[in-house]
């Protein structure tokens, strides 16, 4: 036998162990199944989870790592509340010289649901914070490197009521990091947040949605984080973007907090993995507070860290699109501004007639010219930044009335 014919020999060896072990791991587990067979919905989802969980052969150099379940109705259903959530309040200190203490508790003791409908996806439910309670606190016991966190709900409005906060945050409170919505429901404000333990960029969201009441009716409100960006949603409009970072000094701004989508920045990264919360936070403590959710409307999951983003251009200040906008002859439109800190940055451009179209960067408080092409009508243009910058935006002169027809970024 030549050397070549061992060392495929030797091969062939290591991968038929490799099989035999894995074919031996599978067998264990399923005659342990079938010797002990499930007597609850809980137990037979675990022992599933326990027969699917990936293959770990780290002896042999070959490791397989899974994905979360994330957070979904039939998890909760599964696994039970309690192994999903965990639970914490916050009440008045009883002894003397202590203003406040916190407890752990039972999510099921505040978070009531059944599978009942007063009309079609209009479940009974009922999230509270009783009387004598500052906060409550559930906590998801997964967490997220990156993610998407989905909620349909109402949100309620209180007279001198409670805050109510819903989306990515790590538990350790008063030091963790966020990535967030905050709905004040005596205020009737909406907030988006990001940040760390230094630093955090707070987003009014209600100026830009025009929304002051979310009781009424049932309105979606998304999370996309993905590394260096967290964007939020609110009825399937983008209505924020935080470009999220870190660096020499822990700062955070809004340069830019108008429609269709507010832009700020933070330079203090949230957390490397974080849990979901749903508070009820504050308020007046001598009566009960109640939030109408159901965990059939709650989806949270692991997201992609490197998610393509395809933005539309809008005209600054405004929900109207560049695409379809005429513009007139001796005018300028100017889009709403974009991300440009990704690692690919791409422009589509189509207009009808001639024209000037500028590229700008915002650097130093300010707009500059970035770049300047020469537009020909009904050609389609690809314009790619290869320069980092915090922000871009476009600017438009064409030389007799024009439509633009194409107006898009790509980030990647």
């Amino acid at each position: 036998m030549t050397s070549g014919s061992h060392k495929w020999m030797i091969v062939i060896l290591i991968l038929v162990i490799i099989l035999m072990g894995a074919v031996s791991y599978y067998a264990y587990n399923v005659y342990n199944y079938l010797l002990n067979p499930p007597t609850t919905q809980q137990s037979l989802e675990k022992n599933f989870y326990n027969l699917t969980s990936p293959l770990n052969i780290s002896g042999l150099g070959a490791m397989y790592a899974g994905v979360g379940r994330g957070i979904r109705y039939s998890t909760i259903l599964g696994e039970g509340l309690s192994n999903v959530f965990y639970c914490w309040v916050r009440v008045p200190g009883q002894r003397p010289g202590i203003a406040e203490e916190f407890k752990p508790c039972k999510p099921e003791d505040f978070w009531k649901f059944s599978n009942e409908q007063r009309s079609y996806t209009d479940f009974i439910s009922s999230y509270v914070k009783p009387k004598g309670y500052i906060t409550v606190s559930l906590r998801s016991i997964e967490t997220f490197k990156f993610g998407v966190f989905e909620l349909r709900a109402k949100l309620p409005k209180y007279s001198n009521g409670p805050m109510l906060w819903f989306g990515f945050e790590t538990e350790d409170l008063f030091m963790g990091g966020v990535v967030h919505f905050m709905w004040h429901t005596d205020k009737g404000r909406l907030y988006a947040f990001a940040g760390g333990i230094a630093s955090r960029v707070e987003i009014d969201l209600t100026p830009i949605t025009g929304i002051f009441d979310y009781s009424s009716g049932y309105h979606v409100f998304k999370i996309v984080y993905r590394e260096g960006l967290a964007l939020w949603y609110v009825d399937n409009y983008l209505r924020a973007i935080a470009i999220i970072g870190t660096g020499d000094t822990r700062d955070s701004g809004i340069p830019y907090n108008a429609k269709p989508y507010a832009i700020g920045f933070v330079r203090d990264l949230p957390a490397a993995s974080l849990p979901i919360l749903l508070d009820i936070d504050g308020g007046d403590i001598n009566r009960d507070y109640e939030w109408n959710i159901h965990p059939w409307s709650l989806r949270v999951f692991e997201g992609d860290p490197k998610t393509q983003i395809i933005l539309d251009l809008y005209v600054e200040n405004t929900d109207t699109k560049l695409r379809g906008s005429t513009i007139k002859s001796g005018s300028r439109v100017t889009s709403a501004p974009f991300p440009g800190v990704l690692d690919n940055t791409e422009i589509t451009f189509l207009a009808t007639e001639n024209g000037k179209l500028y590229v700008e960067a915002y650097a130093s408080g300010k707009w500059c010219t970035y770049k300047q092409l020469d537009i020909e009508g009904g050609r389609l243009y690809n314009i790619k930044l290869d320069n980092k910058n915090l922000l871009y935006r476009i600017v438009f002169e064409p030389q007799v009335d024009a439509t633009i027809q194409e107006a898009r970024v790509y980030l990647k």
